[in-house]
């Protein structure tokens, strides 16, 4: 892989620590590329989109929702993006914050790997002019109302069921680790050519969720009189109303990472972040005892 000539960095817009970083990343590499800045919001404009046109790789610097919000921008133009993590967790990030400085460089120069994830579409009421793309998950759920809803699943033209509760989530296998895993879905490979659909505080469930080849079609309806909300990755937000049916496919963009290590390294990384490895370690001391 080939050096990166033209760079953008996007950072988080509400943390300071995330800007001031970006500056000193730029500072540091100016005469290495052509760089521009921006945050996650002014990455949705039309501006931003027409300099994205000639941009080699976008470097996010937040969480995970600023490389939501930067992979929406850079899958419309097959741009790898490499994430900066000053969150908590960061499952899809790259570096950590401490290292960025130093460790940026070495991607830079052209190494890693590109890291390619599958990505959902959503149409709502049949209109291709209203799809949206999503990488973590797509959502159908009650609105203010302190009512359940009843949403009818059906896949490939075969009705699955018609689920009463808080909603449903369609996470994608990068997704499976975000909002799916927060209601006790699985985490999936990163790499499996499938997506989960789990419901949300579903009354009188009797399983965990359904896993469906990434090639089926999923149709979503509103069977209630109560509104619901259509959310994609967290922050593209519809309101639905009864009879409104979402059509959910996979998307023809992809998401790009760059990564440095190899593909195993999302289960050290998964490891890690949530602590799994502690459990592992006690019993192996409890063996060796």
């Amino acid at each position: 892989m080939s050096s990166f000539e033209a760079v953008c960095i996007a950072h988080h817009s509400l943390l300071p620590e995330a800007a001031e970083l970006a500056e000193r990343i730029v500072a540091r590499y100016q005469d290495r590329c052509r760089w521009w800045v921006a945050n996650e919001m002014t990455l949705a404009h039309e501006e931003a989109d027409d300099r994205l046109r000639d941009t080699d790789l976008i470097i996010t610097v937040g969480g995970d929702g600023t490389i939501l919000r930067g992979m929406h921008a850079a899958s419309l133009h097959s741009i790898p993006v490499l994430g900066v993590n000053m969150g908590r967790v960061g499952f899809m990030s790259e570096i950590d914050s401490r290292d960025a400085l130093e460790g940026i460089e070495w991607y830079l120069k052209g190494n890693g790997r590109i890291d390619e994830r599958a990505m959902l579409m959503a149409t709502l009421g049949g209109d291709a002019g209203q799809s949206m793309h999503a990488l973590n998950d797509v959502t159908v759920h009650r609105g203010a109302e302190l009512r359940m809803i009843e949403v009818k699943a059906v896949v490939d033209d075969v009705e699955l069921s018609t689920y009463r509760g808080d909603g449903l989530i369609v996470a994608t296998s990068t997704g499976s680790t975000g909002y799916s895993l927060q209601l006790g879905g699985p985490v999936i490979d990163p790499n499996a050519p499938v997506f989960l659909l789990k419901a949300i505080a579903a009354h009188m469930s009797q399983f965990g969720g359904v896993v469906l080849d990434a090639n089926s079609v999923l149709e979503l309806t509103l069977d209630s009189t109560a509104n619901a909300t259509l959310t994609v990755d967290g922050y593209i937000s519809r309101n639905i109303h009864e009879g409104d049916a979402v059509t959910i496919s996979r998307s023809e963009r992809c998401a790009r990472f760059l990564r440095g290590g190899p593909k195993s390294g999302f289960w050290e990384g998964l490891s890690h972040r949530l602590g799994m490895r502690i459990g592992a370690v006690r019993r192996g001391e409890e063996t060796s005892n």
